[in-house]
């Protein structure tokens, strides 16, 4: 099974290696990953990624959360 590395930015980094059949489910574990790493640490910090290499490093795709709050005019906190 081939091996990709996902690297988590959220002002730290890591870098874990997981296997996947290919780049689609290497894309969809980031997404699994992005999201309880959002509901885990909610709210979560204001931009958070994971860029996904292959087994050779070259970039697969990145995947990104923006923390975003629009107040309504008139509304305070």
């Amino acid at each position: 099974m081939p091996n990709y590395t996902l690297h988590i930015s959220d002002g730290k980094e890591a870098e874990i290696d997981i296997d996947c059949d290919n780049n689609h489910v290497a894309i969809n574990e980031a997404l699994n990953a992005l999201s309880k790493f959002a509901c885990s640490r909610f709210p979560p910090p204001a931009n958070v990624s994971i860029a996904i290499a292959d087994a050779l490093k070259a970039p697969v795709a990145t995947v990104s959360l923006e923390f975003r709050i629009d107040l309504a005019p008139g509304v305070r906190m």
